[in-house]
């Protein structure tokens, strides 16, 4: 283990446009503050410096130098199978992906003092066992250091997050309202009995690809609209919107050249190409800081530097622009509620007992309300809706006894091992016993991770010899499969 007897468990919720950590140690959960941005996120991305790489904020500091060196939004990234460009050169989603993951990890064995002993990792429902995305982000988190990650869905991790007034009934079903960054996910999930068990259960989910840079989108246009002629003469000779153009990232900050850039034409403008960029970047960021501010600020505004012009953002307006956006999560939501009904066999749906608001796009103004009174649900907060899903992953991962299950069959000289596995099987992780190699009782003969992302150390009753290995890691194993054959020795 780390630096004392005390397990330790670093949770990681891998988001669109951020990314959070929280540690679980000795019954206790606390939040990891990144230490360049001194907040509660690490934003996913990324800046290649010639061979330097820098992440998080660090990257953002310095993407104003260098904004083809830049991108944001990873996650989106993965699973594409194309190599991702910055400043003219090729890389792989998942090492980008990996030099993110590293610095959480650095962040975490300076909080526990050491190492730590197991990791999780957050996903949306939607990634099925065989999503090349969860894989994917697997093999960076391996190449990371992180040690033995396992994968939770990120509605199970937001229900049992740190809730406003205390957590909710044991036994609880609960509808999650995720609205992030890049992504809105739902999900119906049923919160643990008396006692912990059986562990929490995703009923039913869905989810839709658009979130808080959709919001930023709004009031990128309307700034854009407000600035006038002027202001769009500053900009990129394509831009009319955030969209996903432009190197280095997703937004105005940019794109990979695997995007395609927004449509809409403008004047023609004699800028150079990276100057336009810097000017599209720092609208964005205006854009996202108003947005922010409508939470305390009827009319916040800001100077623009560039245009030397004053631009401002009216809560009101923001709201009936909002409103479709909103209607579209709560839409998504009821349709949810309906087909766990309509699949429901027992003659009992399950019905709610309360809403969990969580996501960093949860904050925007009017939209708990609409919530509430389009589901017609009591509305429950999360005490922190951006750290909430990494909070809920660590107690998750805490709670969880490491799954260790016994090889059944026949006993001997020479015997096939078989290991029970659950409905749907595992895949295949890796073998920590090769051929030929002698162990003792109980050892792990190797470890397969089951459909809901969690590991299954497979261990032997009684010592002996591997003879040979039936399946490679990475294959699917289903219960009762002969994985391995044995030597049994017997001790004494």
């Amino acid at each position: 283990m780390g630096a004392s007897a005390v397990e330790s468990v670093l949770a990681v919720d891998f988001g669109t446009t951020t990314t959070c950590a929280a540690l679980a140690r000795g019954g206790s959960v606390r939040r990891l503050r990144e230490p360049v941005g001194d907040g509660w996120a690490w934003p996913s991305a990324v800046l290649l410096s010639g061979n330097r790489p820098y992440v998080g904020s660090a990257a953002e500091q310095r993407r104003l130098l260098d904004p083809a060196a830049y991108r944001d939004e990873l996650k989106r990234t993965l699973g594409r199978g194309v190599p991702v460009d910055l400043g003219g050169r090729g890389h792989p989603a998942g090492l980008l992906v990996s030099l993110l993951l590293q610095a959480v990890r650095a962040e975490a064995e300076r909080a526990n003092g050491g190492p730590v002993d197991r990791s999780v990792l957050t996903v949306p429902a939607a990634y099925g066992p065989a999503d090349p995305r969860g894989e994917e982000l697997l093999d960076a988190a391996r190449r990371a250091g992180l040690p033995r990650p396992e994968l939770c869905p990120e509605p199970v991790a937001g229900a049992l997050a740190p809730l406003a007034g205390g957590p909710l009934p044991p036994g609880s079903t609960v509808l999650v309202h995720d609205l992030g960054g890049g992504t809105f996910d739902t999900a119906l999930v049923r919160l643990p009995g008396e006692g912990g068990r059986p562990g929490p259960a995703v009923l039913a989910h869905d989810g839709e690809e658009y979130g808080g840079r959709d919001f930023d989108a709004l009031v990128y246009a309307e700034l854009l609209d407000r600035g006038g002629p002027e202001l769009t003469a500053l900009l990129p000779p394509e831009d009319a919107g955030p969209g996903d153009a432009g190197p280095g990232g997703g937004g105005p900050g940019g794109g990979g050249p695997e995007r395609a850039g927004p449509g809409g034409a403008g004047p023609e403008r004699a800028l150079p190409g990276e100057t336009a960029l810097r000017h599209r970047i720092q609208l964005l960021d205006l854009a996202r800081r108003l947005k922010h501010r409508l939470a305390a600020e009827s009319a916040p505004a800001e100077v623009f530097a560039p245009a030397g012009r004053v631009l401002g953002l009216h809560r009101d307006r923001f709201l009936r622009q909002a409103e479709p956006l909103y209607a579209r999560t709560t839409a998504c939501c009821a349709r949810l509620l309906a087909e766990a009904a309509l699949l429901d066999t027992a003659g009992s749906p399950p019905r709610p007992d309360a809403v969990v608001v969580i996501g960093g796009s949860s904050r925007l103004p009017g939209l708990v309300e609409h919530v509430e009174q389009a589901l017609g649900l009591p509305v429950v907060l999360a005490e922190d809706p951006r750290t909430a899903v990494a909070e809920g992953a660590a107690a998750w991962a805490a709670a969880r006894v490491v799954r260790t299950v016994e090889a059944v069959g026949p006993v001997p000289e020479r015997t096939p091992l078989r290991w029970p596995l659950p409905p749907g099987g595992a895949v295949l992780v890796e073998w920590s016993v090769g051929p030929g190699r002698r162990y003792p009782a109980g050892a792990v003969l190797g470890r397969a991770r089951a459909e809901d992302g969690s590991l299954l150390h497979l261990s032997a009753p009684a010592p002996g010899r591997v003879r040979a290995q039936h399946a490679r890691p990475g294959e699917r194993v289903r219960d009762g499969d002969w994985l391995v054959t044995v030597e049994q020795h017997h001790e004494g």
